[in-house]
């Protein structure tokens, strides 16, 4: 018997038009950002990350862990530092591919070093927010680093031995702000190493708040030139274009100490961060977080580092 009744025609119908909807989705995203957004839930799980807290060691391990598992070894700066709250020790966690020694900053001194990735893993404490956990300040830019990492070792591990990976601790201020005395404590210190590198790295790509849903991205205005048009470059290639632009003034974060030291540095974060409902409240957990933007992210910062390590 057939049925071509009008209700069997609307039920074909919505059928066929959820497929188009499930494709369109899938379509935005694939598994670099289904992966990074992964990764992402695990660090969150870990806890609140600000420095010298457990759950920063936590999230530690489990980027030590996944990184070995595509070839990359880890090894920790630990510095310590008078904070408004005394002093505290921070940790950054630095990456290599396929060394054979990785003990100490004089093992990475002696491994040439074309480019720099980074983010910073800490959250900030805030008060009245005890279990704020920075899902996108600055979870998910370390969870699309892990991906990052997996991708160079396996399909271009060439590349991947040419770029030393920074997890920076201390980013976060203790204060409301960022100040000279206060915040950027790793990066600051990480930079420091830099002067002593012949050759010194050609460049530096810090990743913040690239996580979000509706993804809009603005680099610093005084961003090097060359840098921004690798990235636009990297953007069109795959029509996100409409997604990343520049910012009207100059931005504290990661990068500030790297270009200092002679690294140009861009800073790849989230556009007006500091006039969005999420950034530094609750709203910043899993709920923010979108595998379609990640999957932006990835596939613009895995098209600068392939140009620029390529070079």
């Amino acid at each position: 018997m057939k049925l071509k009744s009008p209700l069997l025609l609307t039920l074909l119908a919505a059928i066929i038009g959820g497929f188009l909807i499930l494709k369109q989705i899938n379509d935005a995203t694939d598994r670099h950002g289904r992966a990074a957004y992964a990764h992402t839930e695990a660090l969150l799980a870990c806890g609140p990350r600000p420095a010298d807290s457990e759950g920063l060691k936590k999230a530690q391990q489990y980027i030590s862990t996944e990184l070995a598992k595509h070839g990359w070894s880890t090894m920790s700066q630990s510095l310590v530092r008078d904070t408004p709250l005394g002093k505290k020790t921070f940790v950054n966690l630095i990456a290599r591919f396929q060394t054979e020694k990785l003990e100490n900053l004089e093992d990475l001194k002696a491994i040439n070093t074309k480019g720099i990735l980074g983010a910073h893993l800490d959250s900030k404490m805030i008060p009245g927010i005890p279990d704020f956990l920075g899902a996108d300040d600055a979870a998910s830019a370390c969870a699309l680093i892990i991906e990052l990492a997996a991708e160079l070792g396996k399909n271009h591990p060439e590349l991947a031995k040419q770029l030393e990976i920074v997890f920076f601790d201390g980013e976060e201020a203790f204060g409301e702000n960022i100040t000279p005395t206060d915040g950027l404590y790793g990066s600051r210190a990480y930079a420091f190493t830099l002067y002593e590198r012949k050759p010194k790295p050609q460049f530096g790509i810090v990743l913040d708040m690239i996580g979000h849903q509706d993804l809009k991205i603005a680099v610093p205005a005084d961003t090097d030139r060359k840098l921004y048009q690798s990235l636009l470059n990297a953007a069109q290639a795959k029509g996100y274009e409409k997604h990343y632009g520049m910012a009207k003034g100059s931005i504290i974060d990661d990068h500030l100490y790297l270009n200092k030291a002679g690294v140009p540095t861009i800073d790849i974060i989230g556009a007006d961060f500091n006039h969005t409902h999420w950034w530094h409240q609750s709203g910043d957990d899993l709920d923010l977080i979108s595998a379609e933007s990640l999957t932006i992210s990835y596939h613009t910062t895995m098209g600068m580092l392939i140009e620029l390590l390529g070079r």
